[in-house]
Protein backbone atom coordinates (compact mmCIF):
# COMPACT_ATOMS: atom_id res chain seq x y z
CA UNK A 1 0.00 0.00 0.00
CA UNK A 2 2.83 2.39 0.89
CA UNK A 3 4.47 1.65 -2.44
CA UNK A 4 1.29 2.51 -4.28
CA UNK A 5 0.97 5.84 -2.47
CA UNK A 6 4.63 6.70 -3.22
CA UNK A 7 4.17 5.91 -6.88
CA UNK A 8 1.15 8.18 -7.04
CA UNK A 9 3.13 11.01 -5.42
CA UNK A 10 5.97 10.60 -7.94
CA UNK A 11 3.59 10.70 -10.86
CA UNK A 12 1.88 13.78 -9.40
CA UNK A 13 5.22 15.59 -8.99
CA UNK A 14 6.13 14.79 -12.59
CA UNK A 15 2.84 16.22 -13.75
CA UNK A 16 3.12 19.50 -11.86
CA UNK A 17 6.72 20.30 -12.89
CA UNK A 18 5.92 21.69 -16.40
CA UNK A 19 2.92 23.45 -14.96
CA UNK A 20 5.19 25.12 -12.46
CA UNK A 21 7.41 26.35 -15.26
CA UNK A 22 4.39 27.76 -17.06
CA UNK A 23 3.31 29.42 -13.83
CA UNK A 24 6.71 31.03 -13.54
CA UNK A 25 6.36 32.25 -17.12
CA UNK A 26 3.11 34.04 -16.29
CA UNK A 27 4.11 35.24 -12.86
CA UNK A 28 5.68 38.59 -12.09
CA UNK A 29 8.90 36.74 -11.31
CA UNK A 30 8.92 35.12 -14.74
CA UNK A 31 9.74 36.46 -18.24
CA UNK A 32 9.85 40.23 -18.90
CA UNK A 33 10.30 41.95 -22.27
CA UNK A 34 11.22 45.60 -22.66
CA UNK A 35 12.46 48.01 -25.35
CA UNK A 36 16.20 48.49 -25.08
CA UNK A 37 16.53 51.11 -27.82
CA UNK A 38 15.50 52.04 -31.36
CA UNK A 39 17.44 53.59 -34.19
CA UNK A 40 16.56 56.24 -35.21
CA UNK A 41 14.91 57.74 -32.18
CA UNK A 42 12.25 58.78 -32.83
CA UNK A 43 11.47 56.67 -35.86
CA UNK A 44 10.33 58.49 -39.00
CA UNK A 45 7.20 57.54 -40.90
CA UNK A 46 8.06 55.93 -44.21
CA UNK A 47 11.51 54.87 -43.01
CA UNK A 48 13.02 51.69 -41.52
CA UNK A 49 13.79 51.48 -37.82
CA UNK A 50 15.86 48.95 -35.89
CA UNK A 51 14.31 48.01 -32.55
CA UNK A 52 16.08 45.95 -29.85
CA UNK A 53 14.11 44.14 -27.16
CA UNK A 54 15.61 42.90 -23.88
CA UNK A 55 14.41 39.45 -22.63
CA UNK A 56 14.91 38.87 -18.89
CA UNK A 57 14.21 35.91 -16.57
CA UNK A 58 13.46 37.06 -13.08
CA UNK A 59 12.42 33.59 -11.96
CA UNK A 60 14.40 30.85 -10.21
CA UNK A 61 14.02 28.31 -13.03
CA UNK A 62 16.01 28.03 -16.22
CA UNK A 63 13.85 28.43 -19.32
CA UNK A 64 14.57 26.58 -22.52
CA UNK A 65 13.37 27.09 -26.10
CA UNK A 66 11.58 30.41 -25.55
CA UNK A 67 10.01 31.75 -28.77
CA UNK A 68 9.67 35.53 -29.41
CA UNK A 69 7.25 36.45 -32.22
CA UNK A 70 6.55 39.92 -33.66
CA UNK A 71 2.97 40.60 -34.86
CA UNK A 72 3.06 42.92 -37.95
CA UNK A 73 0.19 45.40 -37.55
CA UNK A 74 -0.29 48.91 -38.90
CA UNK A 75 1.80 50.99 -39.04
CA UNK A 76 4.57 48.38 -38.67
CA UNK A 77 5.69 45.72 -41.13
CA UNK A 78 8.74 43.49 -41.17
CA UNK A 79 11.51 44.31 -43.59
CA UNK A 80 11.60 41.79 -46.41
CA UNK A 81 13.57 38.68 -45.36
CA UNK A 82 13.32 39.49 -41.67
CA UNK A 83 11.98 36.52 -39.58
CA UNK A 84 8.96 37.21 -37.41
CA UNK A 85 9.86 34.48 -34.86
CA UNK A 86 13.18 34.30 -33.01
CA UNK A 87 14.27 31.56 -30.58
CA UNK A 88 16.10 31.89 -27.30
CA UNK A 89 17.54 28.45 -26.56
CA UNK A 90 18.39 28.99 -22.89
CA UNK A 91 17.45 31.74 -20.49
CA UNK A 92 19.03 31.04 -17.12
CA UNK A 93 17.41 31.76 -13.82
CA UNK A 94 17.81 35.34 -12.61
CA UNK A 95 19.25 36.37 -15.95
CA UNK A 96 18.40 40.07 -16.17
CA UNK A 97 19.96 43.53 -16.25
CA UNK A 98 23.26 43.57 -18.11
CA UNK A 99 22.95 39.83 -18.68
CA UNK A 100 19.60 40.01 -20.47
CA UNK A 101 19.09 38.39 -23.84
CA UNK A 102 18.58 40.92 -26.73
CA UNK A 103 16.37 40.30 -29.76
CA UNK A 104 16.60 42.67 -32.76
CA UNK A 105 13.98 43.41 -35.44
CA UNK A 106 14.16 45.65 -38.49
CA UNK A 107 10.72 47.02 -39.25
CA UNK A 108 9.24 49.42 -41.79
CA UNK A 109 6.95 52.25 -40.70
CA UNK A 110 4.08 53.18 -42.98
CA UNK A 111 4.64 56.49 -44.77
CA UNK A 112 1.18 57.71 -43.72
CA UNK A 113 1.77 57.03 -40.03
CA UNK A 114 1.00 60.03 -37.88
CA UNK A 115 3.46 61.32 -35.37
CA UNK A 116 3.18 59.87 -31.86
CA UNK A 117 3.51 56.61 -29.97
CA UNK A 118 2.38 53.41 -31.78
CA UNK A 119 1.98 50.01 -30.16
CA UNK A 120 4.21 47.18 -31.47
CA UNK A 121 2.85 43.76 -30.44
CA UNK A 122 4.99 40.76 -29.49
CA UNK A 123 4.11 37.23 -28.36
CA UNK A 124 6.30 34.83 -26.37
CA UNK A 125 5.78 31.18 -25.63
CA UNK A 126 7.51 27.80 -25.29
CA UNK A 127 8.39 26.04 -28.48
CA UNK A 128 5.52 23.76 -29.47
CA UNK A 129 3.13 25.28 -26.93
CA UNK A 130 -0.24 26.72 -27.89
CA UNK A 131 -0.31 28.96 -24.84
CA UNK A 132 1.02 32.40 -25.84
CA UNK A 133 1.39 35.65 -23.97
CA UNK A 134 1.04 38.99 -25.79
CA UNK A 135 3.11 42.05 -24.96
CA UNK A 136 2.71 45.59 -26.37
CA UNK A 137 5.64 47.98 -26.54
CA UNK A 138 5.35 51.63 -27.54
CA UNK A 139 7.49 52.82 -30.45
CA UNK A 140 7.87 56.58 -30.93
CA UNK A 141 7.19 57.66 -34.50
CA UNK A 142 7.92 61.10 -35.90
CA UNK A 143 5.96 62.22 -38.94
CA UNK A 144 7.83 63.83 -41.80
CA UNK A 145 7.48 67.59 -41.81
CA UNK A 146 6.62 68.86 -45.22
CA UNK A 147 5.23 72.20 -46.26
CA UNK A 148 4.42 73.52 -49.67
CA UNK A 149 3.28 76.83 -51.09
CA UNK A 150 0.27 75.58 -52.92
CA UNK A 151 -1.33 78.73 -54.32
CA UNK A 152 -0.82 82.37 -55.24
CA UNK A 153 -4.18 84.02 -55.74
CA UNK A 154 -2.97 86.79 -58.05
CA UNK A 155 -1.17 86.19 -61.32
CA UNK A 156 -1.67 89.62 -62.93
CA UNK A 157 -0.67 93.01 -61.57
CA UNK A 158 -1.55 96.35 -63.15
CA UNK A 159 1.44 98.75 -63.09
CA UNK A 160 1.04 101.52 -60.53
CA UNK A 161 -2.06 99.97 -58.93
CA UNK A 162 -1.98 98.63 -55.37
CA UNK A 163 -3.21 95.05 -55.23
CA UNK A 164 -3.62 92.28 -52.68
CA UNK A 165 -1.28 89.30 -53.15
CA UNK A 166 -2.04 86.16 -51.08
CA UNK A 167 0.18 83.12 -50.55
CA UNK A 168 -1.25 79.85 -49.15
CA UNK A 169 1.09 77.53 -47.23
CA UNK A 170 -0.13 73.98 -46.62
CA UNK A 171 1.20 71.36 -44.23
CA UNK A 172 1.28 68.21 -46.36
CA UNK A 173 3.49 66.27 -43.99
CA UNK A 174 2.69 63.93 -41.11
CA UNK A 175 3.77 66.21 -38.30
CA UNK A 176 2.85 69.72 -37.18
CA UNK A 177 4.98 72.59 -38.41
CA UNK A 178 6.34 75.12 -35.94
CA UNK A 179 8.10 78.48 -36.07
CA UNK A 180 7.77 79.12 -39.78
CA UNK A 181 9.22 82.16 -41.55
CA UNK A 182 8.06 83.06 -45.08
CA UNK A 183 9.40 85.73 -47.41
CA UNK A 184 9.57 86.49 -51.12
CA UNK A 185 11.94 88.51 -53.31
CA UNK A 186 11.70 90.07 -56.77
CA UNK A 187 15.29 90.67 -57.85
CA UNK A 188 14.24 93.13 -60.56
CA UNK A 189 12.48 95.25 -57.89
CA UNK A 190 9.52 95.68 -60.20
CA UNK A 191 7.11 94.19 -57.62
CA UNK A 192 7.45 95.50 -54.09
CA UNK A 193 5.41 95.22 -50.86
CA UNK A 194 3.74 98.30 -49.41
CA UNK A 195 2.63 98.82 -45.83
CA UNK A 196 4.90 96.03 -44.53
CA UNK A 197 8.09 94.20 -45.34
CA UNK A 198 8.29 90.97 -47.33
CA UNK A 199 8.56 88.63 -44.30
CA UNK A 200 5.75 86.90 -42.39
CA UNK A 201 5.97 84.71 -39.28
CA UNK A 202 3.80 81.66 -38.54
CA UNK A 203 3.81 80.01 -35.13
CA UNK A 204 2.12 76.68 -35.90
CA UNK A 205 0.39 74.72 -38.69
CA UNK A 206 -1.41 71.50 -37.79
CA UNK A 207 -1.26 68.42 -40.03
CA UNK A 208 -3.42 68.98 -43.10
CA UNK A 209 -4.08 72.64 -42.27
CA UNK A 210 -3.07 75.69 -44.26
CA UNK A 211 -2.31 79.34 -43.57
CA UNK A 212 -2.92 82.28 -45.90
CA UNK A 213 -0.50 85.20 -45.91
CA UNK A 214 -1.61 88.51 -47.40
CA UNK A 215 0.60 91.26 -48.82
CA UNK A 216 -0.21 94.62 -50.35
CA UNK A 217 1.99 95.08 -53.41
CA UNK A 218 2.52 97.57 -56.24
CA UNK A 219 4.16 96.98 -59.59
CA UNK A 220 6.38 99.76 -60.92
CA UNK A 221 4.23 102.15 -63.03
CA UNK A 222 7.03 102.29 -65.62
CA UNK A 223 7.58 98.54 -65.73
CA UNK A 224 7.56 97.03 -69.23
CA UNK A 225 4.76 94.48 -69.58
CA UNK A 226 5.93 90.92 -69.06
CA UNK A 227 6.37 87.97 -66.71
CA UNK A 228 8.44 88.60 -63.58
CA UNK A 229 9.96 86.03 -61.23
CA UNK A 230 9.24 85.85 -57.52
CA UNK A 231 11.59 83.81 -55.35
CA UNK A 232 9.75 82.21 -52.42
CA UNK A 233 11.45 81.06 -49.21
CA UNK A 234 9.94 79.09 -46.30
CA UNK A 235 11.93 78.16 -43.20
CA UNK A 236 10.68 75.98 -40.34
CA UNK A 237 12.11 74.04 -37.41
CA UNK A 238 12.89 70.35 -37.97
CA UNK A 239 13.09 68.66 -34.54
CA UNK A 240 14.48 65.49 -36.12
CA UNK A 241 17.61 67.30 -37.17
CA UNK A 242 17.30 69.92 -34.43
CA UNK A 243 17.88 72.54 -37.11
CA UNK A 244 15.99 74.87 -39.41
CA UNK A 245 14.87 73.52 -42.76
CA UNK A 246 14.36 75.77 -45.78
CA UNK A 247 12.16 75.34 -48.83
CA UNK A 248 12.81 77.57 -51.81
CA UNK A 249 10.85 77.80 -55.02
CA UNK A 250 9.84 80.33 -57.67
CA UNK A 251 6.59 81.71 -59.05
CA UNK A 252 5.72 83.94 -61.98
CA UNK A 253 3.66 87.15 -61.80
CA UNK A 254 2.53 88.90 -64.96
CA UNK A 255 2.74 92.69 -64.95
CA UNK A 256 0.48 94.26 -67.54
CA UNK A 257 -2.93 93.25 -68.80
CA UNK A 258 -5.78 95.55 -69.71
CA UNK A 259 -6.17 99.30 -69.81
CA UNK A 260 -8.89 101.95 -69.90
CA UNK A 261 -9.99 104.63 -72.32
CA UNK A 262 -11.63 108.01 -72.27
CA UNK A 263 -13.76 109.01 -75.24
CA UNK A 264 -14.91 112.60 -75.74
CA UNK A 265 -16.80 114.45 -78.47
CA UNK A 266 -14.37 116.54 -80.50
CA UNK A 267 -16.13 118.35 -83.33
CA UNK A 268 -18.87 118.00 -85.91
CA UNK A 269 -19.38 119.19 -89.46
CA UNK A 270 -21.97 118.59 -92.13
CA UNK A 271 -20.18 115.43 -93.21
CA UNK A 272 -18.35 114.03 -90.16
CA UNK A 273 -18.47 113.82 -86.37
CA UNK A 274 -15.13 113.34 -84.61
CA UNK A 275 -14.27 111.85 -81.21
CA UNK A 276 -11.04 111.92 -79.23
CA UNK A 277 -9.96 108.49 -77.92
CA UNK A 278 -7.31 108.51 -75.15
CA UNK A 279 -5.56 105.61 -73.40
CA UNK A 280 -5.87 106.63 -69.74
CA UNK A 281 -4.79 103.25 -68.28
CA UNK A 282 -1.41 101.91 -67.20
CA UNK A 283 -0.77 99.58 -70.14
CA UNK A 284 -0.43 99.88 -73.85
CA UNK A 285 -3.30 98.81 -76.11
CA UNK A 286 -2.73 97.11 -79.44
CA UNK A 287 -4.87 96.92 -82.59
CA UNK A 288 -7.39 99.37 -81.22
CA UNK A 289 -10.63 99.76 -83.15
CA UNK A 290 -13.48 102.18 -82.48
CA UNK A 291 -17.03 101.09 -83.32
CA UNK A 292 -20.36 102.90 -83.25
CA UNK A 293 -22.79 100.02 -82.62
CA UNK A 294 -26.37 100.05 -83.83
CA UNK A 295 -28.47 102.01 -81.34
CA UNK A 296 -31.65 104.02 -81.04
CA UNK A 297 -31.40 107.68 -81.96
CA UNK A 298 -28.34 107.44 -84.18
CA UNK A 299 -27.47 106.35 -87.68
CA UNK A 300 -24.05 105.91 -89.30
CA UNK A 301 -23.66 106.39 -93.02
CA UNK A 302 -20.82 104.28 -94.40
CA UNK A 303 -18.53 102.27 -92.13
CA UNK A 304 -19.37 102.19 -88.42
CA UNK A 305 -15.88 101.08 -87.36
CA UNK A 306 -12.43 102.58 -87.57
CA UNK A 307 -9.06 100.96 -86.82
CA UNK A 308 -6.70 103.39 -85.10
CA UNK A 309 -3.80 100.98 -84.41
CA UNK A 310 -1.73 100.93 -81.21
CA UNK A 311 -2.09 103.37 -78.33
CA UNK A 312 0.55 103.60 -75.62
CA UNK A 313 -0.54 104.79 -72.19
CA UNK A 314 -1.18 108.52 -72.30
CA UNK A 315 -1.57 108.60 -76.09
CA UNK A 316 -4.70 109.73 -77.91
CA UNK A 317 -6.06 109.89 -81.43
CA UNK A 318 -9.20 110.99 -83.31
CA UNK A 319 -11.87 108.75 -84.81
CA UNK A 320 -14.44 110.22 -87.23
CA UNK A 321 -17.77 108.90 -88.52
CA UNK A 322 -20.50 110.06 -90.84
CA UNK A 323 -22.99 110.27 -88.01
CA UNK A 324 -26.61 111.38 -88.09
CA UNK A 325 -28.94 111.86 -85.15
CA UNK A 326 -32.44 110.49 -85.49
CA UNK A 327 -35.18 112.76 -84.15
CA UNK A 328 -37.83 110.54 -82.63
CA UNK A 329 -41.22 112.18 -83.23
CA UNK A 330 -44.63 110.89 -82.14
CA UNK A 331 -46.59 109.17 -84.90
CA UNK A 332 -49.35 111.84 -84.84
CA UNK A 333 -46.78 114.48 -85.64
CA UNK A 334 -45.20 112.56 -88.45
CA UNK A 335 -47.82 113.43 -91.06
CA UNK A 336 -47.80 117.10 -90.07
CA UNK A 337 -44.04 117.13 -90.31
CA UNK A 338 -44.19 115.63 -93.82
CA UNK A 339 -46.47 118.47 -94.97
CA UNK A 340 -44.08 121.21 -93.98
CA UNK A 341 -42.61 123.03 -96.95
CA UNK A 342 -38.90 123.41 -97.40
CA UNK A 343 -38.84 127.13 -96.78
CA UNK A 344 -40.64 126.76 -93.44
CA UNK A 345 -38.28 123.96 -92.34
CA UNK A 346 -35.25 125.99 -93.39
CA UNK A 347 -36.36 129.01 -91.41
CA UNK A 348 -37.00 126.87 -88.34
CA UNK A 349 -33.60 125.16 -88.61
CA UNK A 350 -31.89 128.47 -89.12
CA UNK A 351 -33.62 129.75 -86.04
CA UNK A 352 -32.53 126.71 -83.99
CA UNK A 353 -28.97 127.22 -85.19
CA UNK A 354 -28.83 130.57 -83.50
CA UNK A 355 -30.64 129.51 -80.31
CA UNK A 356 -28.83 127.90 -77.34
CA UNK A 357 -28.74 124.07 -77.09
CA UNK A 358 -31.77 122.70 -75.32
CA UNK A 359 -30.18 119.41 -74.17
CA UNK A 360 -27.83 116.57 -75.06
CA UNK A 361 -27.87 113.03 -76.42
CA UNK A 362 -25.89 109.98 -75.36
CA UNK A 363 -23.98 107.99 -77.96
CA UNK A 364 -22.58 104.54 -77.14
CA UNK A 365 -19.11 103.87 -78.54
CA UNK A 366 -17.37 100.50 -78.32
CA UNK A 367 -13.59 100.13 -78.14
CA UNK A 368 -11.95 96.79 -78.95
CA UNK A 369 -8.27 96.22 -78.26
CA UNK A 370 -5.63 93.58 -77.52
CA UNK A 371 -4.02 93.82 -74.08
CA UNK A 372 -0.39 93.15 -73.19
CA UNK A 373 -1.20 89.46 -72.52
CA UNK A 374 -2.54 88.99 -76.03
CA UNK A 375 -6.20 88.82 -75.01
CA UNK A 376 -8.82 90.62 -77.04
CA UNK A 377 -11.00 92.88 -74.87
CA UNK A 378 -13.95 95.19 -75.38
CA UNK A 379 -15.12 98.32 -73.54
CA UNK A 380 -18.32 100.34 -73.95
CA UNK A 381 -18.22 104.08 -73.42
CA UNK A 382 -21.13 106.53 -73.28
CA UNK A 383 -20.31 109.86 -74.89
CA UNK A 384 -22.42 112.96 -74.27
CA UNK A 385 -23.06 114.82 -77.53
CA UNK A 386 -24.65 118.25 -77.14
CA UNK A 387 -27.92 118.96 -78.88
CA UNK A 388 -26.26 121.61 -81.02
CA UNK A 389 -23.61 119.13 -82.13
CA UNK A 390 -26.28 116.53 -82.82
CA UNK A 391 -28.13 119.03 -85.01
CA UNK A 392 -24.90 119.88 -86.76
CA UNK A 393 -24.51 116.20 -87.52
CA UNK A 394 -27.55 116.33 -89.82
CA UNK A 395 -30.58 115.20 -87.84
CA UNK A 396 -32.92 112.72 -89.55
CA UNK A 397 -36.66 112.70 -88.88
CA UNK A 398 -37.59 109.12 -87.99
CA UNK A 399 -41.15 109.65 -89.31
CA UNK A 400 -40.31 111.10 -92.70
CA UNK A 401 -36.72 110.00 -93.23
CA UNK A 402 -35.88 113.55 -94.32
CA UNK A 403 -33.22 115.83 -92.80
CA UNK A 404 -34.65 118.08 -90.12
CA UNK A 405 -31.47 119.09 -88.43
CA UNK A 406 -29.46 122.20 -89.00
CA UNK A 407 -29.25 122.85 -92.70
CA UNK A 408 -26.94 125.20 -94.43
CA UNK A 409 -28.25 128.79 -94.25
CA UNK A 410 -30.10 129.66 -97.50
CA UNK A 411 -27.68 131.06 -100.03
CA UNK A 412 -28.29 134.61 -101.23
CA UNK A 413 -29.12 134.73 -104.94
CA UNK A 414 -27.19 136.88 -107.45
CA UNK A 415 -29.86 139.56 -107.55
CA UNK A 416 -29.78 140.02 -103.77
CA UNK A 417 -26.01 140.17 -103.76
CA UNK A 418 -25.64 142.60 -106.68
CA UNK A 419 -28.96 144.46 -106.49
CA UNK A 420 -27.37 147.85 -105.84
CA UNK A 421 -24.98 147.43 -108.72
CA UNK A 422 -27.87 146.48 -110.98
CA UNK A 423 -29.94 149.44 -109.78
CA UNK A 424 -27.06 151.79 -110.44
CA UNK A 425 -26.52 150.31 -113.86
CA UNK A 426 -30.20 150.71 -114.74
CA UNK A 427 -30.15 154.28 -113.52
CA UNK A 428 -27.12 154.98 -115.66
CA UNK A 429 -28.79 153.44 -118.69
CA UNK A 430 -31.98 155.38 -118.17
CA UNK A 431 -30.04 158.54 -117.57
CA UNK A 432 -28.07 157.95 -120.75
CA UNK A 433 -31.25 157.46 -122.74
CA UNK A 434 -32.80 160.59 -121.38
CA UNK A 435 -29.64 162.57 -121.98
CA UNK A 436 -29.47 161.40 -125.55
CA UNK A 437 -33.08 162.41 -126.20
CA UNK A 438 -32.37 165.74 -124.59
CA UNK A 439 -29.40 166.35 -126.90
CA UNK A 440 -31.44 165.41 -129.95
CA UNK A 441 -34.21 167.80 -128.91
CA UNK A 442 -31.78 170.68 -128.53
CA UNK A 443 -30.30 169.93 -131.90
CA UNK A 444 -33.69 170.02 -133.58
CA UNK A 445 -34.61 173.29 -131.90
CA UNK A 446 -31.47 174.95 -133.15
CA UNK A 447 -32.30 174.24 -136.82
CA UNK A 448 -34.11 176.97 -139.07
CA UNK A 449 -37.90 176.89 -139.09
CA UNK A 450 -38.17 176.00 -142.76
CA UNK A 451 -35.73 175.14 -145.46
CA UNK A 452 -36.68 178.15 -147.56
CA UNK A 453 -35.32 180.46 -145.04
CA UNK A 454 -32.25 178.33 -145.18
CA UNK A 455 -31.94 178.93 -148.90
CA UNK A 456 -32.21 182.70 -148.43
Amino acid sequence: MIKIIFAILVIFCMMITPSGAATDLLSPNGITISLVNQNPQPAVSGDTVEVRFGIENTGSDTISNLMIEMIPEYPFTLVSGEPAVQKITTLSSYQYGDNMQVVTYNIKIDQDALAGGHELKLKYYYQGSTSKIEKSITIDVKGKEMAEIIRIDQTNLVPGKQSSLNFTINNVGKAPLKNLVFNWVNDAKIILPVGSDNTKYIKYIEIGDSVELEYQVIADPNAPPGLYELKLYLTYNDPLLNADKEISTIAGINVGGGTDFDVAFSESSDTQTSFTVANIGSNAAYSVSVIVPSQNGWQVSGSNSMIIGNLNKGDYTVASFNLKARQQLPATQGQDASRRNVSERSSQNYSSQNSPAQGSQTLKIQINYTDTMGERKSLDKDVIVSQAAAIGAATIDAATGMPVGRQRAPQQNAFTTYQWYIAGFIILVIGGVYYRKYKQKKLIESLPANLDDLDK
